[in-house]
């Protein structure tokens, strides 16, 4: 079936993410009456300053991976049908005295560096924070009274940090100060998103002085005609705990 491809302004218009989603029990059997595992990406916390911009940086290997389930985001499009192909992320991260640095690896058989013609879209990912640090906002792209901080990377080389406060409401941030690398490995991409811990955007996250913050993520895979709200996400708040 042939897409049909939004306005320009809609590829990032909506970022992130699904509903929280519960998690049930069924009655009679041990592990039903255990608490689910929580859903935690343990940062490697430095002292010293180091240069972890890349992804093939060696100082990667010294961070805890795990791996992050990915399911199909709301449909938000009636007019986009389909399923993403992205079921999962490895996911690391790392924080020094200076910065914040998050490492995503997925599977992708085709590198979507470019847009050609109507039909073509960009491999993609995102990182998405409340501004808040409190799991309490939503991470549905947040809303007026609690709003996101999203980090975007695009595969034709290009990084964002944006702002949303639900639907439709996504804007840059004040300071762009977001930056990115990507690298094709033999199975996808190796992407790694930083920012300062402080920031002088008056919109942004401070992640200097915190235990741990709500995060969560998306995957878009361009071959497979993903933009927009069509992609792949977590469906609830993940823990990068430091």
């Amino acid at each position: 079936m042939r897409h049909r491809r939004l306005p320009g302004a809609l590829v990032t218009a909506t970022l992130l993410l699904g509903t929280l989603a519960g998690t049930g029990s069924h009655p009679g059997t041990a592990a039903a009456e255990q608490k689910a595992a929580p859903k935690v990406v343990r940062a490697l916390t430095l002292r010293d300053r180091v240069d972890a911009d890349s992804p093939e940086a060696l100082v990667w290997k010294r961070a805890p991976v795990v791996r992050v389930p990915l399911q199909p985001a709301a449909q938000v499009h009636p007019v986009i049908l389909g399923a993403p192909s992205t079921m999962s992320l490895a996911v690391r991260a790392i924080r020094t005295p200076e910065s914040l640095y998050v490492q995503l690896r997925w599977d992708d058989p085709n590198a979507d560096v470019s847009i050609n013609g109507t039909g073509g879209f960009l491999d993609r990912a995102a990182v998405q924070f409340p501004i808040n640090l409190k799991p309490t906002t939503t991470p549905f792209m947040g809303d007026p009274t609690a709003r996101v901080s999203i980090w975007h990377w695009r595969a034709d080389g290009k990084a964002e940090s944006l702002i949303a406060a639900g639907f439709g409401s996504l804007t840059p941030a004040s300071v762009q100060d977001v930056r990115a690398t990507g690298v094709r490995t033999s199975r996808g991409w190796e992407v790694v998103i930083t920012r300062p811990l402080r920031t002088a955007s008056e919109d942004g996250v401070r992640f200097d002085g915190v235990r741990e913050i709500p995060v969560a993520f998306a995957v878009w895979n361009g071959s497979n005609q993903e933009r927009d709200g069509f992609k792949a996400v977590t469906l609830e708040w993940w823990r990068l705990r430091f």
